[in-house]
C-alpha cells in the first residue's frame, strides 16, 4: 500500500474512531448525570454542551470577522503563486531528467526557426488553436 492511500486509511479510521469516542463521551456523561438530574435531563444537558461545542467551532471556522473580499483576495493570490510556479518547475524536472534531450530540441526548434520562421509562426499558432 502506498503512502497516499496509507495516510487516507488512517485519517477515515481517525475520524471514526474520534466520532465513537465522542458518542461513548456523551453517553457515559449522559448515565452520569442521570442519577443527579434524571435521564430526560441529563440527555438534554449534553445534547447543549454539544450543541454549544459544534457552534463555536463552526464560528471559528466561518471567521465572521473577516469580509468575504478579503478572504476572496487571499485565495486568488495563493491560487496565483501556485500556479506561477507550476511551469517553471515542471521544465526544470524535464531539464534535469533528460539534459541531452532538451539540447537535442532546442538545437532542432532553433535551426527550423532560423530557416523558416513565418513556418514556424504558422505551426505554433496551429498548436495553440488545437489546444483550445
Amino acid at each position: 500500500m502506498d503512502t497516499t492511500k496509507l495516510r487516507l486509511f488512517a485519517a477515515v479510521a481517525g475520524i471514526l474512531f474520534g466520532l465513537g469516542g465522542v458518542f461513548a463521551l456523551a453517553v457515559a456523561a449522559t448515565l452520569a448525570l442521570a442519577s443527579v438530574m434524571g435521564m430526560i435531563g441529563a440527555a438534554f444537558t449534553v445534547a447543549a454542551l454539544l450543541l454549544s461545542v459544534a457552534c463555536i467551532c463552526l464560528y471559528l471556522f466561518l471567521q465572521p470577522q473577516t469580509s468575504s473580499s478579503d478572504e476572496v483576495d487571499n485565495m486568488e493570490d495563493a491560487a496565483a503563486d501556485a500556479l506561477a510556479d507550476l511551469p517553471f518547475n515542471a521544465i526544470q524536472s524535464i531539464i534535469e531528467k533528460r539534459p541531452l534531450t532538451v539540447a537535442a530540441l532546442a538545437l532542432v526548434a532553433g535551426y527550423s526557426f532560423a530557416r523558416d520562421p513565418a513556418g514556424v509562426a504558422r505551426q505554433a499558432q496551429r498548436f495553440m488553436v488545437g489546444l483550445l
